[in-house]
């Protein structure tokens, strides 16, 4: 409840289901969504399991599953959205970004890739902007090179002249085979990740991300009061695979 609860919406964009436990869903009015949009949300109902759902967290399921049920008070949430309900204290005195899809290539430029792999003394494999930011800011997926079996990649915030890292470390098992999510082949995609919010009062920054696979979806809350470095304070998962 300090920071809030990953949701997802039905198939008419008019309610929002959190499947994570919550001890006061009430005390949640904000639904942050993907693209930097911003819904005003009421509690509903807590809502059991029912029979005939195939156990997957999706729309289709959205009224047999368990969890807490939020009623969007205007407008319409886009099917396939990813939604995050926020708390009042993160929300409070802070700045929402919209967070759009890059234009072009979205290649990083020479600059930028200079200054991640002097930041983290690591070689720069590949670099994606992954976000438009307003205010000379940035948003960038970055895969380092590989330290023996020691793979990392990051979600990496720049902000003028500050770079602030989340990080997605992995193991190495060989060419070809999953590193990052299953079916993956060793392959980071910037196209998998999508930025659900990115906020900042003073210092402090927020950032949620669903990271999308074959599988399911990845959806974490990082946040940063200074210096380079996101903690993970949620960590979710979405199963989704196919039936």
């Amino acid at each position: 409840m300090q920071y809030g609860a990953f949701g997802f919406p039905d198939p008419s964009g008019t309610r929002l289901l959190t499947v994570s436990g919550l001890l006061q869903p009430a005390m949640l009015h904000i639904a942050l969504c993907s693209g930097g949009r911003r819904f005003s949300v009421q509690f509903e109902r807590r809502q059991a399991e029912r029979e005939g759902h195939n156990g997957r967290q999706t729309p289709y399921n959205f009224d047999k599953l368990a969890g807490n049920v939020f009623t969007v008070l205007q407008g319409k949430i886009e099917t396939g959205a990813s939604c995050f309900l926020a708390s009042d204290p993160l929300l409070s005195s802070a700045t929402l970004f919209p967070a759009e899809l890059p234009a072009g290539s979205g290649g990083c430029d020479p600059d930028v890739r200079r200054r991640l792999a002097s930041s983290r003394s690591r070689q720069v494999v590949n670099c994606w902007a992954i976000a438009r930011l307003p205010a000379d800011r940035r948003l960038v997926l970055v895969e380092f090179a590989r330290r023996d079996k020691d793979a990392l990649a990051s979600v990496v915030l720049i902000a003028r002249g500050r770079m602030i890292f989340a990080d997605y470390p992995a193991v190495f098992r060989g060419e070809g085979e999953d590193l990052w999510r299953v079916d993956d082949g060793g392959v980071l995609s910037p196209k998998d990740f999508e930025v659900v919010f990115l906020l900042r009062r003073g210092a402090f920054y927020a950032l949620g991300i669903n990271w999308h696979g074959t599988e399911g979806a990845s959806l974490a809350v990082f946040v940063s009061d200074g210096g380079n470095r996101f903690t993970r304070v949620i960590d979710d998962y979405w199963y989704l695979a196919p039936v």
